[in-house]
């Protein structure tokens, strides 16, 4: 829906001053929200996003989750210097799959409200770019074979992103659910269907995770020794992809580490979690650290506040300059 830019703000008088009417609040549904998300920009701005967070450049708040029967809330603040955008996220999670959402969006500047989004697609577009960002600092040169275990929307949004920065071979794709897995391969080139985590992964080069699994899926007995795997799947305690032997014989990314080692893999570590055996993707990224190299990769993703700060600051950017959404003045 195309609208208008509201018009010059009226001046109010609250508590005897005089201050300048709040801006108009955008909406933007799921499908308009969908529209404005794109590759490749998305990875651009997650991976200097990535950076900048490395650097203390961000100021972002540290992830909460609020447990409930089924299902799990999980809400995520961060701020975005240039475009300065600070965003709050509140995702419901059931245990079953699936996720409902939204995220608002402040202007920092001027103190006001700038936009509420319906967050489902945003949550999946912006794991693809980190899954992205991460494959193109990890990943050798070449083609590569991938599995990607899952058929949800970050299993898709993570193929589609990946797809933009490494050549990619044959792929293979495992999910619980035959019909699911099918369908994705179906419309997929170069894919086929796997009847087990293990077929999937024998020989891969790069292996995305993206489960709700509560237990593990992968050995490291069933993992090529210079395997790159991105761990997309588990962001709330008791989730769990990775089984006996994949961490402990690896070199450890995260985007995130100290959040990873609560509620991610590295949680799983043996003997213990301890986010110092992890390194920052971002500061892989700025060139501040660098791996061994000569052994088999995990990374660990749990979701970062600033990569939704960098897709809301890119959604909104556009739907400004292409006056989509609907504007309404909550203040009135």
């Amino acid at each position: 829906m195309r609208q208008a830019p509201p018009s010059a703000r009226p001046l109010v008088r609250q508590n005897g001053l005089v201050t300048s009417k709040p801006p108009h609040v955008r909406l933007l549904t799921r499908s308009q929200v969908r529209s404005l998300l794109r590759w490749p920009g998305l990875i651009d701005a997650t991976a200097q996003a990535l950076i900048d967070e490395s650097g203390g450049e961000f100021a972002a708040a540290a992830a909460s989750q609020l447990h409930l029967p089924g299902a799990a809330l999980h809400v995520k603040s961060g701020a975005l210097g240039q475009p300065p955008v600070l965003t709050v996220k509140a995702n419901m999670r059931p245990e079953a799959g699936g996720a409902a959402g939204l995220i608002v969006a402040f202007d920092p500047v001027r103190y006001a409200v700038r936009a509420v989004l319906d967050s489902t697609d945003i949550t999946a577009m912006r794991t693809g770019a980190i899954a992205a960002v991460a494959a193109r600092q990890l990943a050798g040169t070449g083609q590569h074979t991938l599995a990607v275990l899952g058929a949800g929307p970050v299993a898709r949004q993570s193929l589609s992103a990946l797809s933009e920065v490494v050549e990619l071979g044959e792929v293979r794709i495992w999910s619980r659910d035959p019909s699911r897995t099918a369908q994705f391969a179906a419309t997929t080139a170069r894919a086929t269907s796997a009847s087990s985590p293990e077929q999937a992964v024998a020989g891969a080069g790069i292996i995305v995770t993206a489960t709700p699994a509560r237990e593990p899926l992968l050995t490291g007995a069933s993992l090529a020794d210079h395997a790159l795997v991105l761990a997309m799947g588990a962001d709330t305690r008791g989730k769990r992809e990775l089984g006996d032997g994949v961490l402990d014989a690896a070199e450890l990314v995260a985007d995130v580490p100290a959040d990873a080692a609560e509620v991610g893999e590295l949680a799983y570590l043996p003997g213990g979690p301890d986010p110092a055996r992890c390194v920052a993707l971002g500061e892989l990224l700025a060139g501040r650290r660098q791996l061994s190299g000569g052994r088999r990769i995990v990374f660990d993703s749990v979701g970062t506040a600033v990569a939704d700060a960098a897709a809301v600051a890119l959604i909104l950017a556009t739907a400004e300059d292409e006056q989509i959404g609907t504007l309404v003045d909550f203040a009135g």
